[in-house]
C-alpha cells in the first residue's frame, strides 16, 4: 500500500515536449510567456495525483495573459520590487485554477 498523497507521474520524454515547446514561445513576450505558463500547468496537472485523485488546470489563456500582463507593469513600475509580491500571487494563480478532476467535471 502506497502511503504518499502526492505522487507524480511525469517523465523525462513528456517534460522534454514542454520544455521545447516553452522554450519557443518564450521568445514570443507576453503572448508566449501566457501560453507557455498555462501549458506547463496543465502538464503538471495532469501527471498529479493527490491521494489518488487526478489534478486539472483550467485556467483561460486571455486570463493568464492579463494576469501577466498587470503584474508586469508592476514589476516594471516598481524597478522589480513587486517581485515579491507577484511570485506568491502566481503561486496563487495556479491554485486557484486547478481543482480535482471529478470537481471540474461538475
Amino acid at each position: 500500500m502506497n502511503n504518499k498523497p502526492f505522487e507524480f507521474h511525469g517523465t523525462p520524454g513528456g517534460y522534454f515536449k514542454v520544455f521545447l515547446v516553452s522554450l519557443i514561445s518564450a521568445y514570443i513576450p507576453l503572448f508566449g510567456w501566457a501560453f507557455s505558463f498555462n501549458y506547463t500547468n496543465e502538464w503538471v496537472a495532469d501527471n498529479l495525483t493527490i491521494s489518488g485523485r487526478r489534478i486539472t488546470y483550467h485556467a483561460e489563456y486571455w486570463d493568464t495573459f492579463k494576469f501577466l500582463l498587470k503584474n508586469l507593469l508592476l514589476i516594471i513600475i516598481t524597478l522589480g520590487i513587486y517581485v515579491f509580491w507577484f511570485t506568491p500571487k502566481q503561486y496563487r494563480y495556479i491554485v486557484d485554477h486547478a481543482s480535482f478532476v471529478e470537481q471540474a467535471q461538475l
